[in-house]
């Protein structure tokens, strides 16, 4: 094992130590960590001279919090700067010369070359090669020396993710140097619009073996399951039954694409292509749709999930920690639900982390990345689920983390026979392709 930087008060776990000579020994690296097992302490002590200076890309709240905190407590002997803010704050931060300076990833463009070690905490966010983001990504990534790209969820939405982020971490020696070349490799077509673009790929036989044991050498996976003391995680699916004023709406717009809801508004609501269908669907089973129009108007059309939720409420002692999707929803739940209070809702953490608020309500992209909610409560709903994995598992790991002393329970509100159900085993259906992916590259712990 490598020695412990100075300037680190506190002491590293096995596994942490095990990680940190990973990184230290591979410059371009994927260290693909679960939920909770430290990937910015194991990242800070990593360091040595040599990597400096580092430039870091986050999540906003991951920038302003977490990593300025765990400098503190990990490597005091560094200095950091925090490009946030104003325009002129942050191109003063860019401009201190720093050893680490930390920017979210919706102001990287302000960043230049010229860091020998970028940071990209959350790579899965990089999943998309047509982005700016991931472009300029790119270029900052070419020129260093080192890139070490953090994630839990490598392929959200199967391998055909791994592509854009790995290309980051090292220019494409593994899976090639166009997304082109990899899908060719790798992937046929396996379901097409008539205009010919394809929408879904499926994996060539051994394909999938090939790609592990292509990226092998520079990913290390770690499970919290294996690396530390975490409590059981429980998934409980509550049937809704859609009631039958709704499932002739959805049944309608299902079918005709239209949904004619004269006999409630003596409006028309419309939806264009699938894309746009599927969303409504889910407006439908959520107890609300959306007008056409632009000012965000919408009609109620059931209280099946919030009748759910009070059954839930009736039936556990727990502080809930509700997920939603549409701001209508937090409104319905908030309206039923008077103690309610939002995420950001000023001193609504507080009030959650000292177990008084009986119901947190949180959007999964609000609640994902950088929050400890584990000693609040033990019980998690999702009111509608999200199609992204990587946003479902880490809204899950805001409560199964490392000091919660209870067993967490996740329930998710699904209407039978609908799109709720489809999204549920899409999930599955990720969730599965990224295990075996992970346990492929898993630490040898």
């Amino acid at each position: 094992m490598g020695s412990d930087p100075p300037g680190r008060p506190m002491k590293l776990h096995a596994y942490q130590r095990l990680a940190r000579d990973f990184l230290r020994n591979t410059p371009r690296a994927g260290l693909f960590l679960d939920l909770g097992l430290g990937k910015t302490a194991i990242s800070l002590t990593a360091l040595e001279e040599r990597h400096l200076p580092v430039l870091v890309v986050a999540p906003k709240r991951v920038a302003e919090h977490v990593w300025p905190k765990e400098r503190g407590l990990w490597r005091d002997d560094l200095t950091l700067a925090l490009a946030a803010g104003t325009p002129t704050q942050r191109k003063a931060a860019l401009d201190a010369g720093a050893d680490v300076t930390v920017i979210s990833r919706d102001n990287l463009k302000d960043a230049k070359p010229g860091y020998r070690t970028v940071i990209l905490d959350e790579l899965s966010s990089f999943k998309n090669r047509s982005s700016q983001r991931w472009k300029t990504a790119r270029r900052l990534c070419k020129e260093a020396e080192h890139v070490w790209g953090l994630t839990g969820t490598p392929t959200p939405n199967g391998l055909i993710d791994l592509w854009a982020q790995m290309f980051l971490v090292d220019k494409g020696q593994r899976l090639g140097t166009t997304l082109t070349g990899y899908r060719a490799r790798y992937f046929v077509a396996a379901g097409q619009l008539p205009s010919g673009v394809v929408i879904d790929w499926r994996l060539r036989p051994e394909a999938e073996e090939n790609i592990h044991a292509l990226i092998s050498d520079v990913c290390l996976y770690m499970s919290s399951a294996d690396e530390l003391d975490m409590p059981p995680v429980t998934y409980n699916t509550i049937d809704v039954p859609l009631p039958p004023a709704a499932r002739k709406h959805y049944q309608e717009f299902k079918d005709t694409l239209v949904l004619d809801l004269e006999l409630i508004g003596d409006e028309i609501y419309s939806a264009a292509n699938a894309a746009i269908l599927s969303n409504k669907l889910r407006q439908v089973t959520s107890g609300f749709v959306f007008s056409d129009a632009q000012d965000s108007t919408y009609t109620r059309l059931h209280r099946a999930k919030l009748d759910a939720l009070q059954e839930i409420v009736d039936g556990t002692g727990d502080n809930l920690l509700v997920f939603y999707n549409y701001v209508p929803e937090s409104e319905m739940i908030r309206e039923a639900f008077p103690q309610a209070r939002m995420l950001d809702d000023p001193g609504a953490l507080d009030a959650w982390d000292r177990q008084e608020l009986p119901m947190l309500l949180a959007h999964p992209a609000s609640a994902g990345h950088g929050l400890n909610l584990q000693y609040g409560g033990h019980t998690a709903v999702w009111a509608s689920l999200t199609w992204d994995l990587e946003l479902y598992l880490q809204a899950n790991g805001r409560l199964a983390r490392q000091g919660q002393e209870h067993p967490v329970v996740v329930h998710s509100l699904e209407c039978e026979h609908t799109v709720d159900k489809v999204i549920a085993n899409r999930l599955e259906e990720k969730e599965f392709d990224q295990t075996r992916l992970l346990d492929h590259v898993r630490s040898p712990l």
